[in-house]
């Protein structure tokens, strides 16, 4: 969404641009373009000094929305065992509360350990996920009325199979069936599988994205089956991923990377470097190389730090994705025509990827604060 909304400035100024070169010249035409693009810098300085003056004394951002805001004394838990323990006590006033919290924690770890299954939607991402955690729902729901589980505060879920909730997802009609099957389905449920239903009876495209919903929900119980028996043994992995979500908006930079920005900003600092990168591709240039390698610095500092965030070893491919972001970072420094007297050529950075990107990155760092 946010660019979108990039691209849609940019397609605008470049009319006023045309407009105001047409009526008043060149040279106004830049003292115009030159206000706006000073009063959109300054717009991003006042919300980022809003951003820290928000900050508690001791650096720690306001907490953000919790994930499964129907859990008891989450606000109050920060380890994961904390959290863990907070899961186990939880209490639902219907069954339907306690899938869609349970299905959306499934969703959002498996979202952020294996990004990979995500590329192909990663420019909707959060649709798919609240889609798939729908049909995850519904599979939950389901399955506990067959076993005569969705009485009482619906604890008796956390024993449901995992293995047993993704075979209700084995293909899309399944999957649709399950999110209309009793009669107090919740309204989003219900607009879920007409929207599914929709672009299952649509062009390929759409079929393509109906398929590609089902499957992603069937592949993250899948994943989590691998990793525990029934629902329950996942629960310290939920929290594990709740505690490291909390760091990752108000725990101040540390370790290798101590005095950096915060990893929220760095992400946002990450997809703007992407964008600007996209622009040049589609006019058909590949840009300045100082932005190519920028881009590839700050999203290794960024999938490093990711993976740093959990505990070791780290879940899923995030370490792989690490090292791979490393070794791009890497292999653009020794490609470039000074790189034969540059640091960059010790043998030693083939087998410390992520050490040589922590090095860079202070480096960076360094040349900012002089600046």
């Amino acid at each position: 969404m946010r660019k979108n909304i990039i691209w849609a400035v940019v397609g605008a100024l470049a009319v006023v641009a045309a407009v105001l070169c047409w009526a008043v010249g060149p040279v106004k035409t830049g003292l115009a373009l030159g206000g706006v693009a000073t009063a959109t810098l300054a717009a991003a300085n006042i919300r980022h000094a809003r951003r820290r003056d928000a900050a508690e004394p001791d650096g720690e951002a306001a907490p953000p929305d919790r994930w499964s805001r129907l859990i008891p004394g989450l606000e109050d838990a920060s380890t994961p065992a904390e959290i863990t323990a907070c899961m186990e006590q939880a209490r639902f006033a219907t069954v339907w509360d306690a899938a869609r919290t349970w299905a959306g924690g499934l969703v959002l770890w498996h979202v952020t350990v294996y990004p990979s299954a995500w590329t192909a939607r990663a420019h909707d991402a959060a649709a798919y996920g609240a889609w798939a955690g729908d049909l995850i729902a519904a599979a939950i729901v389901d399955t506990a009325r067959e076993d005569g589980l969705d009485t009482g505060d619906s604890s008796a879920l956390l024993g449901l199979g995992l293995d047993r909730l993704a075979s209700r997802l084995t293909d899309l009609r399944t999957a649709l069936a399950a999110l209309t099957r009793s009669a107090d389905t919740p309204v989003q449920y219900i607009e879920t599988a007409q929207h599914l239903s929709a672009l299952a009876a649509g062009d390929a495209d759409q079929q393509a994205a109906a398929l590609f919903t089902a499957g992603i929900a069937r592949q993250v119980l899948a994943v989590h089956a691998d990793e525990g028996a029934v629902l329950g043994d996942r629960l310290p992995a939920l929290a594990q991923w709740e505690a490291m979500r909390t760091m990752w908006h108000h725990r101040p930079a540390h370790g290798p990377y101590r005095g950096a920005r915060p990893l929220a900003d760095q992400r946002e600092h990450v997809d703007l470097l992407a964008a600007a990168l996209l622009h040049h591709r589609q006019a058909g240039s590949t840009g300045p190389a100082r932005q190519e390698r920028a881009y590839r610095l700050h999203r290794a500092a960024l999938d490093d730090r990711v993976e740093l965030l959990w505990s070791d070893p780290a879940p899923g491919e995030l370490a792989a994705l690490a090292d791979q972001s490393a070794r791009r970072l890497l292999e653009w420094d020794r490609t470039q025509p000074d790189a034969s007297q540059d640091d960059c050529q010790q043998a030693r950075w083939y087998d410390h990827p992520r050490e040589y990107v922590r090095r860079a990155y202070r480096q960076d760092m360094a040349v900012d604060a002089e600046v």
